[in-house]
């Protein structure tokens, strides 16, 4: 028996109407023709178009027997079991990428750049640390600048603080007092990984590695809470987050077609993984 109203209440089944898409991160393996019936009723309502599951390896036929296609996967997603990012398409318009030739020009540029992650000293002048609730205000202006629209309304304090009430870790990276870069680890504890995220310079302090700083520190900060299963998603026709990613260490592991607004629409994302213990299908 599927009970909708508490997967929704507990965010294993998410209707996200910003980006329209239905969600699906923790299921039975048993309700799944079920669960897709629900899934397509949400998405009726909400205006969705896009379905995503977080599958098992286990279950990937029975998905892909229902009109899913195998996107990628995320190294490690639950507690070091490794998700199957399953997609289902519900219109033409949203299966189609806009751009890719672009994203595998991207692609290329960044795999050409694939580093170890090794950590290098800030330009002088500048100064990272640990970002708190008495940022948020300074954060959203920062997003609200970079991003002319995002997936989240990371251009609301409120909502910043929001997240890092629920777990999301900030560093920032500061010149002359003022917030030049930021990057985030929204940790999700309940499944053992961090989606390394919310990364945005400001254009006067473009091209310094700023990021790179930021990702190590990071890192080290979810190792030392006990998330050693990292993953970004990106945008593919930009290379600035892709060339970060690869050389900060991590392996692409597939694109997710339209999968969320972000700067100027709808945008396909690479993921990035990078898990710092072993994982499993």
């Amino acid at each position: 028996m599927v009970n909708v109203e508490i997967m929704l209440a507990s965010g294993d089944l998410v209707v996200d109407q910003q980006n329209r898409r239905v969600k699906l991160h923790v299921y039975d393996p048993n309700q799944v023709v079920v669960l897709d019936q629900w899934m397509r009723k949400l998405a009726q309502e909400s205006g969705a178009t896009k379905l995503i599951v977080y599958g098992k390896k286990a279950d990937v036929e029975k998905w892909t027997a229902l009109g899913y296609a195998l996107e990628g996967v995320i190294e490690g997603f639950f507690h070091g079991e490794n998700a199957q990012m399953l997609s289902s398409f519900l219109t033409k318009e949203r299966a189609t990428s806009v751009a890719p030739e672009l994203a595998e020009e991207v692609l290329a540029l960044s795999l050409g750049k694939q580093g170890n992650g090794e950590e290098k000293a800030l330009p002088a002048g500048y100064s990272m640390r640990e970002a708190g609730e008495a940022d948020a205000e300074e954060l959203a202006k920062l997003y609200a600048l970079v991003f002319a629209t995002y997936p989240t309304p990371m251009d609301d304090p409120v909502y910043v603080r929001k997240t890092m009430e629920e777990g999301t870790r900030y560093m920032v990276v500061e010149y002359e007092g003022k917030i030049a870069c930021a990057a985030s680890a929204e940790v999700n504890e309940r499944m053992g990984s961090a989606e390394m995220t919310d990364c945005a310079t400001h254009p006067d302090h473009g091209g310094k590695g700023l990021l790179q700083a930021l990702f190590v520190a990071l890192e080290r900060k979810m190792e030392e809470s006990g998330i050693y299963y990292l993953y970004s998603l990106t945008r593919a026709q930009s290379p600035g987050m892709n060339v970060t990613a690869a050389k900060m260490g991590y392996t692409y592991r597939g694109r997710l077609i339209n999968n969320c607004t972000i700067f100027s629409g709808y945008e396909d994302m690479n993921i990035w993984v990078k898990p710092l213990r072993p994982s499993w299908e």
